[in-house]
């Protein structure tokens, strides 16, 4: 069972409403490494701040980074891949020992199962404080990234079997969208789960001051139509396939072009997938894009594509109809409350001609995209930084509470 807070945006407070908590993330993912679930925690982290709470912040070490914010500790780690650089903390080590028994917290907060996740874990049993679990990333559809083994099935069934295992170590489940609480829920999760969306400053997103920066760099008229993808550049994203579609559109749009604002492990085969198209000066790859100028990128471009179906929320869609941007995509259920078919984009098959039939249609309409522009960002409000906030401070009252009251009157 689960409990939906985009509907409930604050569960029942059972603690003082008034007192700040001590707040304590563990993550294997956050700065420098540029993803959805590093930004998310970096605005969740700040946005509890300035509400008055206390946030530290536990993540591996990254070779030569320093940290501008207070609040992180960094445990000694080891490197597992090298595109994008992933590390692996050790959470035994003196370092992250002392670390434990500085701190005093009200709750823990996991935000991903590896390493820091089993840390976390460990000092909520022996501490007697509320876990929260929130489940970023579904682990069976990235088991490809398994070395030599790869996307097999009994390294999906392990997957699965973890991803069941370290939720139910929790007190509370965070889901970010409904489709992962009911494939949370299918795969047996017994603790209460609560949809809380991740949420973005708006307000960034909302307008953008300099325009045509991106356009001029790519040589592009101001009437050029300009399609986009903003996220990782990895497998599951399923980009060959929008390289597959932009060609097919590109003969019957010849003014269009694509554009990849991201980074990633399938780089060099779009990248060669794209020179071998008759289309190569019309797909451009900008890698990674500072987190200040994508706001701009995006008031630039006219179209938002995905074909990916592994998304857990997909942020970059939220920034994008909150920039405005109709969206043209593969359903996947986690667009829930991001993407409405004929509201504020295009909803399309895996399937060529169909994809960019979708995305040629929309481009020739334009009353269409003007109302599909609105409605984005209209839809895109219930996303704020500030409503997550609000409703993780409730929950973790709540499980505070919980844990407070005798065992007696918890049966």
């Amino acid at each position: 069972m689960y409990h939906n807070s985009i509907a409930i945006q604050s569960p029942t407070t059972l603690t003082s409403p008034d007192r700040p908590l001590r707040i304590g993330f563990f993550t294997d993912t956050y700065t420098p490494q540029v993803n959805g679930i590093a930004v998310s925690l970096q605005l969740l982290a700040r946005g509890l701040r300035e509400a008055g709470h206390e946030v530290t912040i536990f993540t591996p070490r990254v070779p030569g980074h320093r940290d501008a914010e207070a609040g992180v500790y960094r445990i000694p780690a080891v490197r597992y891949m090298n595109m994008p650089p992933v590390y692996l903390a050790i959470p035994g080590t003196p370092r992250a020992t002392l670390a434990m028994r500085r701190c005093q917290f009200d709750v823990l907060h996991v935000h991903s199962p590896l390493s820091l996740g089993l840390l976390a874990y460990l000092t909520a049993s022996a501490r007697g404080l509320p876990l929260i679990y929130t489940y970023h990333t579904s682990l069976t559809d990235y088991a490809h990234y398994v070395k030599a083994i790869g996307q097999t099935r009994p390294v999906v069934g392990l997957a699965r079997w973890f991803s069941t295992a370290t939720c139910n170590l929790g007190d509370r489940i965070v889901a970010p969208s409904v489709k992962f609480a009911r494939l949370l829920g299918e795969q047996n999760v017994r603790r209460p789960i609560h949809v809380i969306p991740n949420g973005i400053d708006l307000n960034r997103f909302y307008e953008s001051s300099r325009r045509g920066v991106y356009r001029r760099r790519l040589g592009l008229s101001a009437e050029a139509p300009l399609l986009l993808y903003v996220g990782r550049l990895a497998p599951e994203k399923q980009l060959d396939f929008l390289i597959e579609a932009f060609c097919r559109l590109a003969g019957e749009r010849p003014e269009a072009h694509l554009v990849f604002a991201g980074d990633g492990s399938s780089r060099p085969a779009l990248e060669k997938q794209a020179a071998a198209s008759a289309y190569a000066d019309r797909i451009h790859f900008l890698g990674m894009v500072n987190r200040t100028d994508l706001p701009q990128l995006l008031h630039e471009a006219d179209l938002f594509l995905s074909a990916s179906t592994s998304e857990t929320q997909c942020l970059a869609m939220v920034e994008a109809i909150a920039s405005g941007l109709p969206v043209v995509a593969v359903w996947d259920p986690a667009f829930e409350g991001i993407l409405a078919d004929g509201v504020n984009g295009r909803v399309a098959p895996r399937e060529v001609r169909a994809f960019s039939a979708a995305i040629g249609d929309l481009l020739a309409d334009r009353p269409a995209l003007q109302s599909f522009r609105r409605a984005s960002v209209e839809l895109s409000r219930k996303f704020s930084i500030e409503a997550q906030v609000e409703s993780l401070v409730g929950l973790y009252r709540e499980a505070i509470a919980k844990r407070s009251l005798p065992a007696s009157s918890t049966n």
